[in-house]
């Protein structure tokens, strides 16, 4: 039974990067990881997604391609559906009772660069979780037995965990025919946070699902207009956690985001 929809900040940032990731006039999304001085498995150069690789990412941004060779931090890694959290804000997860069959709606600051287009907030991509499994030791282990790679069996982060995507969406223990985890292929108006004309930090959620909602967000959000469903994205974190147990039509929308952009995911399981 899904419980929690984690809303969770990934990519470049204005603190890692500094600059939006792109939207590509063709519509397409490529979330830049952030860069990382520790062991890593992979370069900027090395990455590809919704068939674009990082080169034609830093075209599109106008970013220095020099540092096409330097490592990143590939996480979240939807081609395999694996994600990794460590430290504080794994910390976050545990306490805010995150577990199996709970949703990641993964979102980062986004771009249209080639019509000079706003600041957004946008989701990206997906995952819902299967298995949780803790410590670098069984990090590795598990990866070598599956013969996967991730950046969370390359160092050993404090708190370490690596959260396992399902092969299939899962709705009130129900499977669908639909992928437990992929990227968004195409912006769609659906899978943005922002409110239009908006900074980027001013969400405005859809009413339909959550104006019900008193007190849907465990940690950090807080209504601004709750009729309206508008809430100000601040400060640092990583993972914003929704109530959905308490809330189920806050399920209803992480499927219903999957569902009508179905025919727009990169990777179908």
């Amino acid at each position: 039974m899904v419980k929690r929809i984690i809303l969770s900040r990934k990519g470049f940032d204005s603190s890692s990067g500094g600059y939006a990731s792109p939207i590509f006039s063709n519509k397409k999304l490529f979330s830049i990881p952030i860069p990382f001085d520790g062991p890593s498995p992979d370069k900027y150069e090395d990455i590809q997604l919704n068939g674009i690789t990082a080169i034609e990412a830093f075209d599109e941004v106008g970013l220095d391609k020099t540092i096409l060779n330097n490592s990143c931090h590939f996480d979240p890694d939807l081609n395999q559906g694996l994600f990794g959290q460590a430290g504080a804000s794994q910390t976050e997860l545990e306490n805010n009772g995150v577990g199996k069959d709970d949703i990641f709606l993964f979102f980062g600051w986004f771009k249209e660069y080639a019509k000079n287009g706003d600041n957004l907030h946008h989701i990206f991509g997906w995952l819902q979780i299967d298995k949780i499994i803790k410590g670098t030791n069984k990090i590795q282990s598990y990866l070598k037995k599956k013969k996967q790679i991730h950046p969370h069996a390359f160092y050993k982060f404090n708190n370490n965990a690596l959260y396992v995507g399902k092969r299939n969406l899962n709705l009130n223990g129900e499977r669908t025919d639909l992928p437990g985890y992929g990227y968004f292929g195409e912006s769609h108006e659906s899978l943005i946070l922002t409110e239009k004309n908006k900074s980027r930090s001013n969400w405005q959620l859809p009413a339909e699902y959550f104006s019900f909602a008193e007190k849907p967000f465990l940690n950090r959000l807080n209504w601004l207009d709750k009729k309206l469903a508008k809430v100000k994205c601040l400060g640092r974190g990583q993972e914003f956690i929704l109530n959905s147990e308490k809330y189920p039509k806050i399920n209803l929308w992480a499927y219903s985001l999957v569902e009508q952009n179905a025919d727009k995911i990169s990777k179908k399981i």
